[in-house]
Formats: C-alpha cells, structure tokens, sequence
C-alpha cells in the first residue's frame, strides 16, 4: 500500500492540471449545470479523445501483471503526462462558488483513499477483503480520464451550498 501512495504522487500532480482546466471550464460556463453538461458533449474531443485515452494501456496492464509493475507504469505514464500538460496551465479566479467545488472535488478524492485504506487494512488484519490493490489503480485511472464528469458532479453537489451562501449574504 506505500508504494501505491508513493506512485500517487504523480498521479495527483497531473490531476491537479487537469481538474484545474476542467475547474476553469466550469467558470466559463458561469457554473451552470446544464451548460456545462452541454459544453462536455459539443468539446468531446478535448474532454475525451486525449492523450489520456493512452491509460486504456495501464487498465490491460492491470490485468496481466503484478502490483509492482503497474506501479512504475502508472509513475512513468502520469510523469509524462504532467509534463506534456504542465505548459499548458489554466490560471482560474478564486471565488466562493469556486472554493466550494474544489472543497468537494477533495472531498471526494478524500473518500476515496478512506475506502483503500480501510479496504487494505480489512484485508491484512481481519482477512475479510481481498486485495483490491489493483481495482484501486483502475478506479483512480478512472476517476482522472472521466474528471469534467467529476467535475460537473461536484457542480451538481455544491450547488444547494451556494444558494445557502447566498441566503446568509442577503441575511447580513
């Protein structure tokens, strides 16, 4: 499991690029659900027809190796990845409906490594799971390639958080 966090290192750090394009993609459809929901399908290309379709290649690696080898490749695929996009940064303006979807957004990520961590301690202190080490590499490929979806679905969740904002500003 160290060395499955180890290899997350670059996998968060070319997400951080990514989620912040899909982030300024949202503030460019003024956090509009709909809106953004259209924008994804009309820029298919762009959303799904990437450079990323490359980690296809890590999920059959998954399949057909051991644990120890689809962590180099995911090192090695995410390293690559993060300096080809590194140019290639958006810069978005930090506002409160903003801080709330990447409060979500972490939460999100946040829940996910809860669930490894008790998974991978259930399997090696009470032996009722097994080792899902693999599976954790392919939802986390996932959760990176589909990340405009993850983001319009924080969108969706933080949404009722900013009428609430709103209603305590009109308060004051």
């Amino acid at each position: 499991m160290i060395f499955f966090y180890i290899s997350l290192s670059t996998y968060i750090c070319f997400n951080i690029i990514k989620y912040k394009r899909s982030l300024y993609a949202l503030q460019k459809n003024k956090y509009g659900i709909k809106s953004y929901g259209k924008w994804i399908f009309q820029n298919y290309k762009q959303v799904f027809l990437n450079k990323e379709i490359l980690a296809i290649l890590l999920l059959i690696i998954t399949f057909n190796f051991d644990l120890k080898v689809i962590g180099i490749s995911t090192v090695i695929f995410y390293t690559f990845m993060f300096l080809f996009d590194y140019k290639n940064k958006v810069k978005i303006k930090m506002n409160k409906q903003m801080i709330s979807r990447i409060i979500v957004i972490s939460l999100m990520f946040i829940g996910l490594n809860i669930w490894f961590i008790v998974d991978y301690l259930s399997y090696h202190y009470a032996d009722i799971i097994f080792d899902n080490t693999a599976l954790y590499y392919i939802i986390l490929i996932f959760v990176s390639y589909f990340s405009y979806f993850a983001v319009w679905l924080a969108n969706l969740i933080a949404k009722p958080f900013d009428k609430l904002l709103i209603k305590q500003k009109k308060r004051r």
